[in-house]
């Protein structure tokens, strides 16, 4: 036993007592009998001690230690130092995870952390740790913190109680001053998750974080007042003022002039209370702050009139996120924005873009009552969109569509820079220059239309990638043909596109337009049929989802679609998905000779493998969710060169 290096023991439900000599790799998983592990006389031994030894000696072999699913193994703190550590489903110990120098800690019982049971001094290289799910877990931030010299990343969540205001009164009281002990300089990154933090903490505490990068604070309603200090002394009096008033003790947040230089990212959700406090500018000072996400605060940007105040946003900002909109928004000033994203603004009725000339990323979700899209089409270093319609754009587009027509100058809706737009909520027929100028577009997904009727893509002659999902109505779809590139096609929930594919493949021409096609994944064995797979000789990767409430599930291929199948001579990948009713896979699955992996998930009436063998390529078997008998079958059939996962 001196030699041995590695242990693992898994499913071993007998075992009560464990002795182990010094391990580099020790593992343990379910083991529902195992109350103790100790060492033996190996030096140095593993064992688990309340000793004040120094860890870093007597487990010092030890690189990776991993116990799942003991329930009875009773572990007493400290935890050993190891550089991979996964702790789960262990009596009386919290979930805990130490990979690549990021530390995770989940445990219902942990109401404070300190050096008697987190080693503080051994973890001196961790650069991210994370706390979640500890509900009872009251205050973390001591002078053990000091001593994670590396750490870099920090992450709260879901900690309700965790520094609330009752709680943090005497410490605050104590600690007036900041106190360089508790300085982490190294920190660059603070996310704040549906916990119980007290602004006045917070306060505190974002001085003594020199380094902050960014900063993320959300779901935390019980900070309603945001106070921006431009400077080390400005808005001293109004800080004084807000916490003499018992009200507001403990939900006002300060933010430090430290930041102000620092800062490159803030995110701040679901704070619907939050606002402003002073009125000294907002965030305009944050010089170096380059994106900023602001959702469920709909008091935080807006004026006493109900309208955007822009001069609250820094000109620095590269990307912005924002929601709760008012009915008029207009981002003048900030030249540098190069991704915009707008949701959840049910208010929004018009958007201005005219000064957004360096706008590279638009998009625009919600469902909200735009009517009005202005500056859009003179966008032209825009190359991302992604748009939520509604019915009120959609007719003051077809509008100036048919403006443009009766003056004979034809610009279109969108900017010709576009090579990737994403749309929904389309319907009926949309006009046949909807989609005009868009000659450099090389990805489209259209979606969650299902009373669009009639589709036009003539213009879209780049097209490498089209998806078109959830138009159950569309029917027609004109000028596939003048599409050469098109290299990957994904169709679900919309029966009447594959019609028109078999259409299109009928017609004079058709090598030209699915020759190059790599990818198909779509919800329906329909598409296998011999005019259109003949054309198909690029074709790597097929997948067959399932239909959504599907009235004719795949049950098995007839005899045409097996045939089909077999013209995809240069097909190296075949899935099903999520098919409950299909009870076969392709009988002449071995004669597709350039197959070599094969995917079938929650395909549970399957019970067996084709009779015929498996493609003599094949070297990678996915059974995901399928029957007892079809993953037994498929171990059995795992050689040297065919790996078969099963789960």
């Amino acid at each position: 036993m001196g030699a041995l290096k590695e242990l693992e023991l898994i499913d071993v439900p007998v075992v009560e007592e464990l002795s182990v000599p010094s391990l580099e790799k020790l593992v343990l998983i379910q083991m529902p009998s195992l109350q103790s592990c100790n060492g033996i006389t190996a030096s140095p031994p593993l064992q688990f001690s309340n000793s004040q030894v120094d860890q870093t000696e007597w487990v010092s072999s030890l690189c990776e230690l991993k116990i799942h699913d003991c329930s009875n193994l009773v572990l007493p703190w400290p935890i050993p130092l190891v550089s991979y550590l996964s702790i789960k489903e262990v009596s009386a110990f919290p979930t805990l995870v130490i990979k690549q120098r990021k530390f995770t800690i989940k445990y219902s019982e942990l109401s404070e952390m300190d050096g008697r049971i987190f080693p503080f001094h051994n973890l001196k290289s961790i650069t991210s740790m994370r706390l979640e799910n500890c509900p009872n877990l009251i205050y973390n931030w001591s002078e053990a913190f000091s001593q994670l010299i590396a750490l870099k990343h920090l992450d709260i969540s879901k900690c309700p109680s965790l520094l609330q205001r009752h709680v943090m009164s005497e410490f605050l009281h104590e600690n007036t001053t900041p106190d360089t002990n508790y300085l982490v300089p190294s920190l660059k990154s603070l996310k704040i998750f549906s916990s119980g933090i007290s602004g006045r903490w917070l306060t505190r505490t974002l001085p003594h974080l020199p380094s902050l990068e960014d900063f993320e604070l959300r779901k935390c309603p019980q900070i309603k007042f945001l106070l921006i200090s431009q400077s080390t002394g400005e808005a001293t009096s109004s800080l004084a003022s807000a916490e003499t008033t018992s009200a507001r003790d403990g939900q006002l947040l300060k933010m430090p002039c430290n930041l102000l230089r620092s800062l490159k990212r803030l995110c701040i959700y679901d704070c619907p209370d939050l606002e402003f406090c002073g009125g000294n500018g907002g965030f305009g000072g944050y010089t170096s702050l380059v994106e900023l996400q602001i959702y469920g605060c709909p008091k935080l940007l807006s004026s006493p009139a109900n309208e955007m105040d822009i001069s609250l946003l820094p000109t620095s900002i590269q990307e912005l996120w924002i929601g709760d909109l008012p009915s008029f928004f207009s981002p003048e000033g900030l030249s540098f924005l190069k991704r915009l994203w707008l949701s959840s603004s049910q208010d929004l009725k018009s958007l201005q873009l005219h000064s957004c000339t360096a706008l590279e990323d638009l998009n625009i979700w919600g469902r909200q009552q735009l009517g009005v899209l202005e500056g859009l089409q003179g966008l032209s270093l825009l190359r991302r969109l992604n748009i939520e319609m509604n019915p009120e754009l959609f007719a003051a587009w077809a509008l100036k569509l048919q403006e443009q027509e009766q003056s004979g100058n034809q610009v279109g809706l969108f900017p010709p820079s576009l090579i990737e737009l994403e749309i929904s909520n389309l319907e009926g027929s949309i006009h046949p220059c909807f989609f005009s100028c868009l000659h450099s577009l090389t990805r489209l997904e259209l979606g969650d239309s299902p009373e669009l009727v009639t589709l036009q893509l003539g213009y879209c002659t780049a097209l490498e990638s089209l998806t078109i999902y959830d138009c159950k109505s569309l029917a027609s779809i004109e000028g596939l043909q003048s599409i050469r590139n098109l290299r990957r096609l994904t169709t679900r929930d919309s029966p009447g596109v594959t019609p028109c594919l078999q259409l299109v493949s009928q017609q004079e021409g058709a090598s030209g337009i699915w020759s190059r096609l790599e990818v198909l994944c779509t919800d329906g064995a329909s598409v296998l049929t011999t005019s259109l797979c003949k054309h198909l000789t690029s074709l790597q990767s097929l997948v067959f989802w399932s239909r959504f409430n599907d009235d004719e599930p795949m049950v098995s291929l007839t005899e045409e679609q097996e045939r089909a199948l077999q013209l995809l001579t240069s097909l190296q990948q075949l899935e099903f998905s999520n098919h409950h009713y299909l009870e076969s896979l392709p009988a002449n699955l071995r004669s597709l000779d350039s197959l070599e992996a094969l995917h079938i998930n929650g395909c549970r009436s399957i019970r067996r493998l084709p009779e015929m063998g498996l493609p003599p390529l094949l070297t990678c078997l996915n059974l995901i969710g399928c029957s007892k008998e079809l993953c037994l079958q498929g171990k059995m059939a795992q050689t040297e060169k065919l790996m078969v996962y099963t789960a």
